[in-house]
Formats: structure tokens, sequence, C-alpha cells
């Protein structure tokens, strides 16, 4: 179950590849909400979607994040330069951080508009008060880190793809399903 000396173990890769897919449907069906009308069905259920996979995200970081410290790293054969190492780890500071800030500001964002959140059946408390001028606010910078967020996924594959084919590393295939 636990992370070994040459690779993730399937705990890690699944809370991995499923953030993966939940994040890709969250900007995917926010990007699609705006192919509809405002007030259509389709555009509100796109954007329920969208809150839900927000929260799925939020719920599967936390554990993510408890894995991630107490499982030892499989490292990289054949060992990185210290400097990507030092970017790697920053990158994944950042991915976490974005990961538990966008679901947080979202709901803080629908709070701020004076609507009632409710994620996976369940009615959130009101954390804050409703308020135009904090909920235009908090709308730009949910913009900001799901834009981020969208680079940071970029930057992600592409080191991938740079470590696996270039560097011919270990670093990709340690994540890949279904191995060992």
């Amino acid at each position: 179950m636990g992370n070994t000396d040459r690779q993730f173990g399937p705990v890690a890769r699944a809370l991995h590849w499923w953030s993966a897919l939940l994040v890709i449907g969250a900007i995917a069906l926010i990007e699609a909400k705006g192919w509809f009308e405002k007030g259509s069905d389709t555009r509100a259920l796109l954007g329920l979607l969208h809150m839900q996979a927000g929260a799925l995200i939020l719920l599967l970081t936390v554990p993510r994040i408890v894995w991630r410290f107490t499982q030892p790293l499989p490292p990289i054969t054949p060992a990185p330069p210290p400097w990507q190492d030092g970017l790697a780890h920053l990158m994944h500071f950042v991915f976490y951080a974005a990961l538990i800030a966008l679901p947080v500001s979202g709901v803080l964002m629908k709070q701020a508009h004076g609507d009632a959140v409710v994620l996976l059946g369940m009615s959130l408390p009101a954390l804050i008060a409703p308020d135009p001028g904090l909920r235009e606010y908090l709308h730009e910078l949910h913009e900001l880190l799901g834009n981020a967020m969208i680079a940071l996924i970029v930057a992600h594959v592409a080191a991938a793809v740079v470590h696996h084919r270039v560097q011919r590393d270990d670093t990709l295939t340690r994540m890949l399903p279904g191995k060992g």
C-alpha cells in the first residue's frame, strides 16, 4: 500500500490521478459553463458540478498531504541536479496550496454573494456575510488561482515529459498506474 524505494504506492497513485481527473474536470466544467446563456438550467448545472468537483478535490487533498508527509518519497533514478529537486518540491507545495485555496475561495465567493453552499448534499455553515465588494475580490482571486492551476498543470506535464524523454529518468514511471 505504501511507497517503496522504487515507486509511489497504490494509495499515492490513486490520490494523484483522481485529483488530476477532478481538477481537469472542474476546469472543463467551468469553461463549458460559459457556452450557455446566463440563467439557463444547463449553465446552473455545470456550475453546481464544478463546485462538487472542487469539494471532492479538497476532500482528496487533505489525505494526500498527510500521505505525502508520512510516506518516504521514492528517489528518482538517476538523481536529478539539486536545483531540479528544489524546484520540484516548490512546485508540489504550490500545487497543494492551490488545491486548498481554489475550493475555499470558491465557497467564500458564493457565500459573499449571499448564496447557500451545498457540497456533496451537505449545507455548509456561512463563514462570511454577504458582501458584494468581497465577492468581487474573491471572484478575481478564484479566477487567478484557476489560471495559475492551468499553468501549473502545463508545467507539471512538461516536466514529466522532459524527465521521461530527455533526461531518461524514472520520474514519470514512479507515478504511472499499474506499475509494481
